[in-house]
């Protein structure tokens, strides 16, 4: 089994050239049409950031790599227009052999705020290193919230835990029983658990976490001089 990382390139020259021929090999083989069917709104950019995903997926199996191989490729599933493009296109190469790219798709950790993460924008993540104060903080300004604008509205119409972001980070990580997941989920939708409710919670559970992982950071400080090797 071999790793590709998208952003690595091979230092091996004839790999290397190889690559970047592959991708106009592939711009021979696609049409406008195409890229309009799978993309619609379309541009010369964007084709070109196309072809070079496809390559990417693609690339492992030429004769300089490893050659026709089984190729998994994992995504998130806004990528998978690229995964039906590259598909399409291999199929039309007659001089090279390819077996069919598979894929598997992942639901990605959002930011506090309902969005990516950003490591510019603190506020937008619960950090290993924040302190209590620090995760009450974030989560009770910054976590989106799936609830109503009031309580009463909340208690009537239940909010939405699909999209707030203390149930997902419960969900993901903070919370293994999945018969008490499922009685959070449902009583937040039903609007018996309020927003505050939830977020004091997930302060709760996060802490606990990070109460044990500093402790435990803090002892294996003291045994990082074992593994340093020293001439």
């Amino acid at each position: 089994c071999e790793i590709y990382f998208q952003s690595a390139r091979s230092n091996d020259a004839k790999k290397s050239n190889a690559f970047y021929r592959f991708q106009n090999i592939l711009a021979k083989h696609s049409t406008f049409n195409e890229f309009k069917a799978v993309y619609g709104d379309i541009n010369p950019g964007k084709m070109l950031s196309s072809l070079m995903q496809a390559a990417d997926m693609l690339h492992p199996q030429l004769p300089e790599f490893e050659g026709p191989i089984p190729t998994l490729v994992p995504v998130g599933i806004d990528q998978d227009p690229h995964l039906r493009l590259a598909r399409d296109i291999s199929k039309r190469i007659k001089n090279l052999k390819f077996i069919q790219l598979s894929s598997s798709y992942h639901s990605f950790v959002p930011g506090l705020k309902g969005d990516k993460m950003s490591s510019s924008d603190p506020t937008s993540y619960i950090a290993l290193t924040d302190t209590k104060k620090q995760v009450e903080e974030k989560i009770k300004k910054y976590a989106f919230s799936g609830g109503q604008a009031t309580i009463e509205e909340h208690r009537k119409k239940g909010g939405n835990p699909d999209i707030d972001i203390c149930y997902q980070y419960l969900k993901m990580f903070f919370e293994p029983d999945d018969k008490k997941l499922k009685k959070i989920y449902d009583d937040y939708k039903s609007g018996k658990l309020l927003t505050s409710e939830l977020k004091e919670h997930t302060i709760k559970k996060i802490n606990a976490f990070l109460k044990k992982h500093q402790a435990n950071l803090k002892k294996a400080k003291k045994q990082v001089n074992k593994f340093i090797f020293k001439n």
